[in-house]
């Protein structure tokens, strides 16, 4: 199985696409979905709650597998499944390690360590990972990665929309001389 998952999934070719300007081209396809890439995708995404794993274990850019999440509803309710579980064991992974800290373990964490095929997550890892889906599976307010993010001030606004307008205004100029506008 660890094979399976380190094998390149993306299948060099040549694809014809139609270009904006409604003419086709030919572009260099390095990686396209199928059945097994979503496959590896969704079980290393299960195993371990992390997107970017799993989407480097597919072959994939994040951004990839998010835009693909957006655009087709059947990967997205798999997808949510499978976060769901890898939530649930990390979760369980977390409750185990607290409760063999009580105890000497070590030498059945250390076999249950050369069991798993892939590291296993650091205690704050493992947190982290919790903290990032925890909307999505236990519901609530989906996270905001802007909330630190501080306000504007008001001469940077001012600025920025003098910019704009100054833009515009070289845009329909240029129109104007052209005989566009």
């Amino acid at each position: 199985m660890a094979k399976a998952k380190t094998a390149r999934l993306r299948a060099a070719g040549r694809v014809v696409r139609p270009a904006k300007n409604g003419n086709t081209r030919v572009i260099r396809s390095r990686a396209r979905w199928s059945d097994a890439a979503e496959a590896v995708f969704l079980e290393e995404l299960a195993a371990t709650c992390n997107v970017t794993a799993a989407a480097e274990a597919a072959g994939f850019s994040t951004t990839a597998v998010y835009q693909r999440r957006m655009r087709w509803p059947g990967f997205a309710a798999a997808w949510a499944e499978a976060v769901e579980q890898g939530y649930a064991r990390i979760e369980a992974m977390l409750v185990e390690r607290a409760t063999d800290s009580l105890r000497s373990t070590s030498i059945l964490r250390q076999a249950q360590d050369e069991r798993e095929d892939r590291p296993a997550p650091t205690f704050a890892e493992a947190l982290n990972l919790l903290r990032l889906h925890r909307a999505s599976v236990r519901g609530g307010a989906p996270q905001d990665y802007r909330a630190r993010e501080k306000a504007p001030d008001m001469d940077e606004v001012r600025a920025s929309i003098l910019r704009k307008i100054e833009a515009i205004e070289r845009a329909d100029a240029g129109k104007a001389a052209r005989g566009e506008g």
